[in-house]
């Protein structure tokens, strides 16, 4: 670590008595030292203003740290919201449109989609695993954890599916939104799976019609294929009525209802997915609540259309761009369905910039008027501001023109012309640059976008989400008792703005983090890290120990066995894992080498012993085999050799055994050798699996 010099090294006294001692050298003159001399006055003066410079010299205040993690590539996170899901259903067949607000007492959640508020119970269904079929009732299913269903059976082959009915299904076009909650049973944890990983198997969504089953469009799948509980978003039909399905479809499936399925098509899972809980009716919200918000779009025709509760119940204004700058241009507002147009008087396709505002916040979107002034500031009307969600329209100083400003972290790489802002969101202050380092607003001043939240405030418990803002349910014609909301799951990610000390914490944790291959145990690392899998071995194989058949080594190789998890006792790579595994070292290693991942060499053994156990122990036969079952789970590293001597002290070591009369330790499997003391000698990528253990066991006399 680099030595931290200390600045403020000397004190007022040390300074004062240094400079006295230099003045016969500079004014051999001046010979009154003593302190009724002016200029002694004025010398500890001086000493006095470079010792109080020292002292603010050595102190590192908040934007001086603020500048080291900027340094180190790092920045404080900003406030995030608790998200969650809701099941809103009411008597109505209706579509609530997305923003509605739900209360958990004062904090309000915004719905993130459309809600469909008319009730949908899933009757029931069955898996068919491509042999036989299990049926299973719908009650119950939409308490997560309450049931354990297994979608495709405990060995889904190629043609397994699994079906669904529903006593109903929306109506129109709207699509139709799924909420899964997948069990994670496993001993080994799945690693959580971002966007871009790559799916284990292929699923098919399809829907009974009365020509047979057709496809639907997957538009959202956050379940990455069954694995993970999440949502489900399919779209493009509707299910036919269960007098219109066709005779032969009627005859398979057994009972009346609007029927769905999914059916595997391709891959194969590492572990059967376990469906815990399924709604027909959650809704995604977010802990928030948008006072103002934009979007840019193209018109159609002179038309923009807007689906959200803002866009028909707020305040708006349109802006059209020219030249680079936003032009306010006259439109009307018009209800087409479930959707809000907005139309253009004087058409147009030009870039469109819709502004949506609360009718409340109508008089605090006008944040104030720049005068050109540098470092102006503004105050907004509280704090928990959502960084991203936040936007500023500056008017221009010439001309009615209209620009969009950008909000940065700081001001440091901003020119005299950037058009840049920095936003507080704990404190509620906007501020602007020095002409210099950013420009100066001349000109109105329009919060076009601001979102607050609670942050970690809104993460509340399962159940406190419970009804409708009376607001949002007056402009949908509803009461309080047409509606029921809950939310089953607790909210989660909800997080305030990062302190200092976290973020030096969090940056120190990262820097001792290797985030690329370079050792041996980076790449076993990694690979136990690559999203979405379940990895709980994996070894590199030195170059040494893989020869080519000449006798040289490929030095740039690195090879990996990886033993991936499955339920089975003999787990090999699918290519999904291997493609998945690939991928995430791809930019992690080092710039020349190759990877080659190879499955584990399982070798069976087989153990014979015979036992002279002591009297009165009846069950010495079971303890003996669980003893011997235990040595061989206690989880084997590649390549670990069968010790004779430790399976039989094992056996010996047990309380109920005597004497061991014989002990044979045989396996079968590619590569394996003997040593001198009938250790079983495995290859490099062997794992030692018990197949059988036959105890012959003879009471002591």
């Amino acid at each position: 670590m680099l030595p931290i010099p200390v600045l403020d090294d000397e004190t007022f006294e040390e300074i004062a008595s240094q400079a006295k001692s230099m003045i016969p050298r500079f004014c051999p003159d001046w010979t009154d030292f003593n302190e009724h001399d002016p200029g002694i006055t004025f010398l500890e003066l001086f000493a006095f203003f470079k010792e109080i410079q020292q002292y603010h010299l050595d102190q590192i205040g908040p934007a001086n740290r603020q500048k080291y993690l900027k340094l180190l590539g790092m920045s404080r996170l900003h406030r995030s919201p608790a998200r969650t899901g809701a099941v809103v259903s009411g008597r109505e067949e209706r579509f609530l449109p997305e923003g509605i607000r739900l209360m958990a007492g004062d904090l309000p959640f915004e719905t993130l989609a459309p809600a469909w508020l008319g009730q949908i119970r899933l009757l029931g269904g069955f898996s068919w695993d491509g042999s036989h079929r299990r049926d299973f009732e719908g009650e119950g299913l939409t308490d997560p954890g309450s049931r354990h269903l297994l979608a495709f059976g405990r060995n889904p082959g190629p043609e397994a599916a699994w079906y669904l009915r529903l006593d109903r299904f929306p109506s129109g076009e709207e699509p139709f939104r799924l909420h899964l909650w997948i069990g994670q049973d496993a001993p080994v944890r799945r690693n959580p799976a971002p966007h871009g990983m790559i799916p284990l198997v292929q699923l098919a969504w399809e829907y009974l019609d009365r020509e047979g089953w057709k496809p639907f469009q997957l538009l959202e799948d956050t379940t990455r294929g069954l694995l993970f509980t999440g949502d489900l978003v399919l779209t493009g039909g509707t299910p036919c009525s269960w007098e219109e399905a066709p005779q032969s479809q009627r005859e398979q499936l057994g009972a009346p209802g609007c029927w769905l399925r999914v059916r595997l098509t391709g891959g194969s899972y590492d572990v059967p997915p376990v469906v815990t809980g399924i709604s027909c009716q959650m809704v995604p919200v977010r802990q928030q609540e948008t006072r103002a918000t934009w979007r840019s779009c193209q018109p159609h025709e002179g038309r923009i259309e807007d689906g959200s509760l803002l866009a028909a119940a707020g305040e708006y204004a349109l802006f059209c761009q020219e030249d680079g700058l936003w032009y306010p241009r006259p439109a009307r507002r018009e209800r087409d369905g479930r959707y809000t147009c907005f139309v253009l008087e004087d058409g147009g396709e030009e870039d469109t910039l819709l502004l949506l505002w609360r009718q409340e916040f109508s008089r605090s979107r006008h944040l104030g008027i720049g005068d050109g002034f540098p470092n102006q500031s503004f105050r907004l009307d509280g704090g928990g501001q959502l960084t991203d969600a936040f936007g500023l329209l500056i008017a221009e100083a010439e001309g009615n023109g209209w620009s969009l400003w950008q909000q940065v972290e700081d001001f440091d790489a901003s020119g005299p012309e950037d058009r840049h802002y920095v936003l507080d969101g704990e404190e509620g202050v906007v501020s602007f640059g020095d002409c210099i380092h950013g420009m100066a607003p001349e000109g109105e001043i329009l919060i076009v976008g601001e979102t607050v939240s609670m942050g970690a405030g809104g993460n509340v418990k399962s159940g406190r989400i419970q009804e409708i803002h009376p607001e949002d349910l007056a402009f949908c014609g509803l009461t309080a008792r047409d509606v029921q909301v809950v939310n089953p799951d607790d909210a989660q990610d909800g997080q305030d703005r990062e302190g200092m000390d976290d973020c030096f914490a969090r940056c120190r944790r990262m820097l001792r983090q290797t985030d690329r291959a370079v050792t041996y145990e980076d790449y076993e690392r990694l690979v136990k890290e690559t999203p979405g899998l379940m990895i709980p071995n994996c070894k590199a194989v030195p170059v040494n120990q893989l020869p080519r058949p000449d006798g040289s080594f490929e030095e740039n190789c690195i090879t990996l066995v990886v033993e991936p998890y499955s339920p089975g006792t003999r787990r090999s790579l699918n290519p999904a894992y291997t493609r998945n595994i690939l991928g995430h070292l791809e930019n992690r290693r080092m710039l020349g080498s190759k990877i080659s991942l190879i499955s584990p060499e399982y070798v069976r053994i087989i153990v014979y012993a015979e036992i002279l156990a002591k009297p009165h122990y009846l069950d010495a036969r079971a303890r003996i085999q669980a003893a011997i079952a235990g040595f061989f789970q206690k989880g084997w590293d590649f390549g670990s050799p069968v010790r004779y001597s430790e399976l039989y002290g094992i056996i010996d070591t047990l309380d109920c055994v005597q004497a061991i009369e014989s002990l044979t330790i045989d396996a079968q499997g590619r590569g394996i050798t003997r040593s001198v003391g009938g250790d079983v000698i495995l290859p490099f990528n062997g794992l030692a699996v018990l197949q059988s253990a036959s105890c012959q066991v003879r009471p002591a006399e």
